[in-house]
């Protein structure tokens, strides 16, 4: 596939920006013009700690995209938990308003609301589902892998082990959310946005849904999962096995949702090696 670091300037953050893309191409063929094809396109959404390079470096996600038309978008959305910030930028509105656009313009994206899927890792799950159920007219599907499902209980978890690594995670949580009470029965709030979306007659986003059991994220998962297979009428897809919070149960879970949400379709494809 084709790779560009992309570098551009945000209007709705107010500074330079950064997204990691890949883009079909045809190896050992002619360059043929084409300006009215328009591809599909998965935004992968990096985690806490991360950047938009680290799906690329981290992940097979080259590999099991390479011979198909699709786009894959990874920016950088820093520590922003994909929301405007209390205190801080305004990165909701960003990647559900001005990315887009941005993609749009720069690369031979589809905008059909069938033709787009976000996906992420625990904080970039997070930002999946947030993205997804708020806005269930452009998304087809949305991939959560052990996703900071309530970031008030990621930040207990953050406490309890040593799953996060930077000191100040307490300090971000309180500068995005400002507290867990201001995020109760909000658009940050995703029990009770998968509430109010599953109320309303309009199509909603398919969503696939992973997590380790050795996760310290692991219980607020099974209680988001709980709540979408017993209280809505999503088709909700929740898979489970051994693993923690890193990029070896990340990169097993990978192909299965890229399957899922019908990116590839080799049931018997690569897959993350066993003996890693």
């Amino acid at each position: 596939m084709a790779l560009i670091n992309c570098n551009f300037f945000s209007y709705t953050l107010g500074m330079d920006s950064s997204m990691t893309v890949l883009l079909p191409e045809k190896r050992q063929q002619p360059h043929i013009p084409n300006p009215d094809k328009k591809y599909p396109v998965l935004y992968l959404l990096h985690g806490h700690s991360d950047d938009n390079t680290s799906w690329l470096r981290k992940s097979l996600i080259e590999l099991l995209v390479r011979d198909y038309d699709i786009i894959v978008v990874m920016p950088n959305a820093h520590r922003s938990f994909y929301t405007d910030s209390k205190h801080g930028h305004r990165y909701f509105k960003f990647f559900s308003q001005e990315l887009p656009v941005v993609v749009g313009n720069f690369f031979p994206a589809s905008n059909k609301r069938e033709d787009n899927y976000v996906a992420g890792l625990s904080m970039g799950g997070y930002g999946a589902l947030k993205l997804a159920l708020n806005c269930p007219d452009r998304f087809a599907a949305a991939g959560c892998l052990s996703g900071a499902i309530s970031p008030s209980e990621a930040l207990e978890a953050a406490n309890r082990s040593s799953m996060f690594t930077v000191s100040d995670f307490e300090e971000n949580f309180y500068n995005v959310f400002g507290g867990k009470e201001e995020m109760e029965n909000t658009a940050n709030d995703l029990f009770h946005v998968a509430d109010e979306l599953d109320k309303k007659d309009v199509p909603k986003p398919r969503i696939y849904h992973s997590c380790g059991k050795g996760d310290p994220l692991y219980n607020t998962n099974i209680a988001f999962r709980d709540y979408m297979m017993k209280r809505t009428s999503f088709d909700y897809t929740f898979e489970e096995s051994g693993g923690g919070h890193n990029w070896d149960f990340w990169n097993r879970e990978l192909p299965a949702m890229l399957r899922k949400f019908g990116i590839i379709n080799d049931p018997n494809g690569l897959e993350y090696p066993s003996f890693l």
